[in-house]
Formats: structure tokens, sequence, C-alpha cells
């Protein structure tokens, strides 16, 4: 019992020493706990990235053999168009000028024209018309494709009480650069004979 006295005695002395020690008159306690850190971090920012993804382009539809032959035969197509036009144009006779067209089996009658292309491929024109010792004054029309020379002439003065107006309808073509064909003769309207003709450009 005395010892445990003693013991508490010795305790209590220790603590009161403690205090005295810790807090003297006039001075502040320092307070045992850490202070915290109220300082901001300081933000990591990384520049953005502006390199754009490598991507390799696929094609939608891969060519065949089929779409390549078509696609070829249409190309050549096109680029023999203006070619196969040109060689049109160039192979039509040039009809524009002076012609004299003799008949095989009518020796005593001629015709001498003077013709024109007028909007590619139509022809006009005008002459004269030599038959049964007179001189009749004839218009021209027609056509001309390729090598073929389509004629109509007709008499241009009024028709008279004892003269009747003569009509040709000639179908010429030119072979070796020979220009000849046939032709029908219509008087007053009506059929009235029909031969070949010969054609030849001054």
């Amino acid at each position: 019992m005395r010892l445990m006295s003693i013991l508490s005695s010795a305790l209590l002395l220790s603590c009161l020493s403690i205090q005295a020690h810790a807090v003297d008159p006039g001075d502040i306690a320092v307070p045992s706990m850490s202070v915290p850190n109220m300082d901001m971090p300081t933000p990591r920012i990384s520049s953005p990235n502006m390199d754009m993804p490598k991507t390799k382009p696929v094609p939608l539809v891969k060519p065949t053999s089929q779409n390549q032959t078509l696609n070829q035969t249409a190309s050549t197509s096109a680029n023999q168009t203006p070619s196969t036009l040109e060689q049109q144009e160039d192979t039509t006779m040039d009809v524009s000028g002076k012609w004299s067209i003799k008949f095989d089996d009518r020796a005593d009658r001629s015709l001498d024209l003077t013709l024109w292309v007028s909007g590619g491929a139509i022809i006009m024109g005008y002459g004269t018309l030599t038959g049964d010792g007179a001189k009749k004054s004839v218009t021209a029309s027609g056509s001309v494709t390729g090598n073929e020379l389509h004629l109509t002439t007709k008499s241009a003065t009024p028709e008279y009480a004892n003269q009747k107006n003569d009509q040709y309808d000639l179908d010429l073509f030119m072979v070796n650069n020979t220009i000849s064909g046939t032709y029908i003769l219509r008087s007053g309207g009506e059929f009235a004979g029909e031969g070949n003709a010969t054609a030849v450009k001054h």
C-alpha cells in the first residue's frame, strides 16, 4: 500500500514538471501538429498534337477488266468521232462552182449551171437550159451527200400559151473523178423522157 502511494506521488510530480517546462509564463505554446501546405500545385499543360493520323485511302470499287474494257472502248470511240466526221467532210463532193451537164441521148440539149452549197448539204443555183434552138433560164436546187449529187432544175420563165416548163431530176455520182448518172425529164408536169447524163465542173 505504501508502495502504491509512493508511485502515485512520483507520477504526479513528473507530470507537473513537464507542464512547468512546456509552458512558462510569457511563452507561446507551439503546436505540435504540422502546418498543412496550402500552396496550389503547378498545373501541367501539354501542347496539343496537331499531326493528322496517317491513313491509307481504300478504293470504293476495284476496277475490273470488264470496266477497263468499257472505258477503253468509250475512249476510243470518243477519240475516233472527230476524225470520222472530218473524213466524211473531206470525202463530200465539192459542188460549188460552174457546171455543164450533157444528156447522152439528147445532143441538142445541155444545162449550164452555177451552184453553191447552203447549210452544209443543201444546194442552190441558177443557169441556162439550151435546147430546140432556144435558151431558157432555170433554177436549181438539191442536196449533196458524200459522192452523190441530187439535183432538180426548173424553168424560171413564165409559162406561155405555146411554151411548157421543163423539169430535170438528176441523180449523179462521182466514180473515178467522173460525175455521171441518170435523169428524168418532165414537161408541163408530165413525164417526157429519161436517160443518162454526164456533168463536168469548170
